[in-house]
């Protein structure tokens, strides 16, 4: 029998459903975009309903043009707090890693425990590195639901039970939760965290590996879409975990990019030696860390000029083609890619997006280009910031996801960051990863090297640096891009608050 090995990549703003050979060949993909929902400044949220509704459909319709699937793995957006009741049942809307709202009681609660809170947790304590802070959120502001809550739960988990009917979490979301020591080599709950936090231990699912088995495919399911009952799926992992298993990273300082609706670099430690302007947590691989550069509106920013601000605007391409219009530099205009607060290199949820140098003469090919070059921007701060901890510089930076295979968008990252930029032959390495964790789950690979294993593979045409007189520009640009942020932030803290009535 060909095996059929589905990876289910559940994003922020779309589903992605993947059936692979066990050679690693995409035989189809599915994708259905989600809307986010953003009701107040600071809320980012998705109906749980409705993204079960489309990721059905997009399951039926792969199934529908595959042969008989064997095994099934998750990749999702990290974190993604759930609140279920004691039929699983969810208790509200799920709040995405873009949610900020939380961010003032994280001050609150951590306070002069900061120091020892990042000791134990290997992250400073943020909106996204710390969903505990979302259970106090709701404990405060929204009591008729946290009465009702008996588990808490992440987007793969929330999956995997619709999908199995049994509940766990994965130790690289559970990295996120401001409750795990992520020193230790072991995953476990911290009773100091949970008790910092007031956390019920018991609202929290079981830890299990993201390549083991959680559970197989219900009869209820099967009913649903056509994958028969019985099927084994493996619980899976944080979608960039995801991508950094289809990579093979797994030596101390490899990295690479993925770049969705956030972009981040990511490096593989052998060591939890941590640099608190990352996001930090298990790798997929036992006894490994990674440690993520993560921007929150990379890919993001582009999705927003096309919806909000120049919707006839039909594609990625066609900005790149306007951008184009403009000169290296972009004619003394600079974006600040801020549009859902920031991690890192700032950690300010409460940081805005910005054009700094605003004139008569500038027009939308400037300020799309400025887009483009301010992104790189925050790559390269991130890149710096892996320099000075670890004494990091690769020669070469490998990008994984859509926006990776933007030619024009690599050319200036690679002018930027001042390195060879590489694209995948293949976009969608966290499903691919999805999919190879679930024939692991299934028994069909022998564990997580086995050599069997199929990769993303790399182009053999790597974008260079050029000589051209505008690195210097660039360079020069660079250099006030850092300086703008520390000098506004206290207008935009300003800018977000309530005017009083």
């Amino acid at each position: 029998m060909n095996e059929v090995l589905l990876g289910i990549d559940a994003g922020t703003s779309a589903i992605k459903v993947c059936a692979f050979d066990a050679k690693g060949s995409l035989l189809k993909k599915v994708q259905r975009f989600v809307p986010i929902i953003t009701p107040y400044p600071l809320w980012a949220e998705i109906d749980l309903q409705r993204y079960w509704e489309l990721l059905v459909q997009a399951l039926h319709e792969v199934s529908m043009q595959t042969g008989p699937i064997t095994s099934v793995g998750l990749s999702t957006t990290c974190p993604t707090t759930i609140f279920l009741d004691k039929n699983l049942k969810p208790l509200r809307h799920a709040m995405v890693y873009l949610d900020g709202r939380s961010d003032e009681i994280i001050g609150k609660v951590t306070g002069s425990d900061m120091l020892a809170f990042q000791k134990i947790s290997g992250n400073r304590a943020s909106t996204s590195t710390c969903w505990a802070a979302n259970l106090n959120w709701v404990k405060e502001n929204e009591p008729e639901v946290w009465n009702k809550v008996h588990k808490v739960c992440m987007l793969n988990s929330y999956i995997a039970m619709r999908l199995t009917g049994n509940l766990a979490i994965d130790p690289t979301q559970a990295s996120y939760s401001g409750l795990v020591d992520v020193q230790q080599t072991r995953p476990q709950w911290s009773e100091k965290l949970l008790a910092l936090w007031d956390t019920p231990a018991n609202f929290l699912p079981p830890l299990l590996e993201g390549s083991q088995l959680v559970g197989c495919i219900t009869s209820e399911v099967s009913n649903q879409i056509p994958i028969a009952s019985g099927v084994p799926v493996a619980l899976g992992v944080a979608d960039t975990a995801a991508a950094a298993f289809a990579m093979q990273l797994y030596e101390s300082g490899q990295v690479f990019e993925s770049v969705g609706t956030s972009g981040v670099i990511s490096f593989c430690l052998d060591q939890p030696d941590f640099e608190l302007g990352f996001l930090n947590r298990y790798h997929v691989y036992p006894s490994r860390w990674l440690a993520h550069g993560a921007m929150s509106t990379l890919g993001g920013s582009f999705g927003w000029l096309q919806s909000k601000i120049w919707p006839e605007v039909q594609s990625l391409a066609e900005l790149e083609r306007l951008a184009q219009e403009s000169l290296p530099g972009s004619n003394g205009l600079i974006f600040l890619p801020y549009l859902a607060g920031e991690r890192s290199p700032i950690w300010d949820a409460q940081a805005s997006a910005a054009w700094i140098g605003l004139r008569l003469a500038h027009n939308r090919a400037d300020m799309i280009r400025a887009v483009f070059e301010g992104t790189a921007f925050g790559l390269r701060q991130i890149m710096d910031l892996a320099q000075a901890k670890w004494g990091l510089h690769p020669a070469k930076l490998v990008g994984v996801g859509g926006g990776s295979h933007s030619r024009f968008w690599a050319h200036i990252k690679a002018d930027i960051l001042q390195l060879d930029y590489g694209m995948t032959e293949f976009q969608d390495a966290s499903a691919l990863g999805a999919a190879m964790l679930g024939g692991v789950a299934s028994g069909y690979f022998s564990g997580l090297q086995d050599n069997a294993l199929p990769c993303v593979k790399v182009s053999s045409q790597w974008v260079k640096p050029s000589k051209a007189p505008h690195i210097e520009t660039y360079k020069h640009h660079f250099d006030i891009f850092t300086r703008l942020y520390p000098v506004l932030s206290e207008s935009m803290h300003f800018l977000g608050q309530k005017v009083p009535s």
